[in-house]
């Protein structure tokens, strides 16, 4: 018999799943502006990349972030068939709006700035890709 529950350690292994991706989503934005400054536009000031960055990072978010998702949430799906994997998908959602909340401050920005439409729109982006990288995990680990 089977145990669709989760331990407490999954909940840390959820938390570092929302880790990894707002990490990965960062990273991404990095090499993004990056390859923008090198090589589609470059010569120019840094306060050119600067406002470049502002409208190229929060597509890095955008993209990769329902992306990491997908693939932490399936992964770990096919490899702990014993987990819940849509509460494991939705404990990684949680656990990455806190990180993302607490990292607010670190930013010196504030939460009016960061809680906008566009960050709700990402969020369920993000959301539909764990819970179908949970689900279509689950039914990949059914399959004899």
């Amino acid at each position: 018999m089977q145990n669709w529950c989760m331990q407490p350690i999954d909940f840390l292994r959820a938390l570092a799943l929302g880790l990894v991706v707002l990490v990965g989503t960062l990273l991404a934005s990095v090499l993004m502006v990056a390859f923008y400054a090198y090589v589609i536009n470059p010569g120019h000031s840094q306060d050119v990349y600067n406002a470049a960055a502002l409208w190229i990072a929060p597509w890095a978010s955008h993209v990769f972030g329902p992306l990491l998702f997908f693939w932490g949430n399936y992964r770990g799906a096919v490899r702990k068939p014993q987990r819940n994997a849509i509460a494991f998908a939705c404990a990684s959602i949680v656990g990455y709006v806190i990180l993302d909340m607490a990292s607010v401050p670190l930013f010196g920005t504030t939460f009016a700035t960061v809680l906008t439409l566009t960050f709700f729109l990402s969020l369920g982006g993000k959301t539909v890709g764990a819970l179908l990288g949970a689900w279509l995990g689950g039914r990949a680990r059914s399959r004899p």
